[in-house]
């Protein structure tokens, strides 16, 4: 932490970049450590691959400039990867290798990306923890834009402190954030009961053709491309359509398939106490014990069979078949 907050200071031009389709704790990690170095006194600028979520409103968003591609940092730009490791900023990852110096922030578990400082805390709930502390480090104060990006981060990542990862000093550093301004009910709103008609239409279809087996421990639903254009809902923007699955009763895993682009399966995984971390990864994906997901390129039918057998041998067994071999 004090080697982080070292470097900080070390440098004067930042470009923070999160992962892409940036969900509420990337981007609150982002805007928190923007706005703190920015009242350090240092030039500091946002960029994101994806464009960010219509439903947020919090201060500094307008910021963000949406660079889908030939993203080129200058030549005395230093780059600040949060909440994900530098492959996973989408089609500017190219670019964030040609930062001055690149500084890694995160709390995945798994295989770390490169960079010329990692610092990565599985332990911590969410990276916004990881910025709240990192900024305490700096001597910054805390103000209300602050507080709200890490707050929201916070919220998102911990599913309105829901998850087992919400400990005491979680919301302990919630609670002081609160002190500085921030607008709970808002936030919450924002993060899980804000939805286009688009969505709750295409949440009907989906929930209408939810699948279970493992007497109802394993759950799914598939979702194809066709079926985000019949409602002209966006599908980069429906991740969290897995934690429907996850709210029946028997789930122990739940598991959504996007067809997001044809022959591009965005896959989500969720449990209560297994361990998705490893399937994602059996998959090439990655993320926490809990949730987690990948990307992988195919059919949507024959992913989500391949997918769920080996899910379903999980489960029975409890640990990935040898034959299964790994799928990226």
């Amino acid at each position: 932490m004090k080697q982080i907050a070292a470097a900080l200071k070390e440098y004067d031009n930042y470009v923070i970049v999160g992962h892409e389709h940036p969900d509420p704790d990337s981007l609150g990690s982002m805007l928190g450590l923007y706005f703190g170095l920015k009242q350090l006194g240092k030039s500091c600028r946002m960029v994101s691959a994806d464009p960010i979520p219509q439903n947020l409103s919090w201060p500094g968003l307008k910021c963000i400039e949406h660079i889908p591609t030939d993203f080129e940092p200058a030549h005395d730009e230093c780059i600040i990867v949060v909440d994900c490791e530098p492959a996973r900023t989408g089609s500017i990852a190219p670019g964030i290798q040609k930062g001055k110096y690149l500084i890694n922030i995160d709390h995945h578990r798994g295989h770390r990306g490169t960079g010329d400082m990692v610092y990565v805390d599985p332990s911590e709930a969410a990276t916004s923890v990881i910025v709240y502390r990192i900024l305490k480090e700096l001597g910054v104060q805390i103000d209300r834009n602050i507080a709200t990006a890490l707050y929201g981060g916070i919220v998102g990542d911990t599913g309105g402190f829901r998850y087992a990862n919400t400990t005491s000093e979680v919301l302990r550093i919630g609670a002081a954030l609160l002190d500085c301004g921030v607008e709970p009910d808002t936030i919450a709103r924002e993060i899980f009961a804000s939805q286009p008609l688009s969505f709750m239409k295409l949440l009907g279809f989906a929930l209408d053709n939810l699948q279970q087996d493992v007497d109802g421990k394993l759950v799914w639903v598939t979702v194809s491309y066709d079926d985000f254009k019949r409602f002209n809902a966006d599908p980069v923007q429906t991740d969290h359509l897995v934690q429907y699955a996850r709210m029946v009763d028997t789930t122990e895993v739940a598991v959504v398939f996007r067809e997001v682009e044809p022959g591009e399966i965005r896959v989500g995984f969720r449990a209560n106490s297994v361990d998705v971390e490893q399937l994602a990864r059996h998959f090439g994906g990655g993320g926490h014990r809990l949730a987690s997901g990948a990307k992988i390129m195919g059919d949507l039918d024959t992913v989500a069979r391949e997918v769920i057998e080996t899910a379903r041998q999980y489960l029975i067994r409890g640990e990935l078949s040898e034959r299964n071999h790994k799928r990226h």
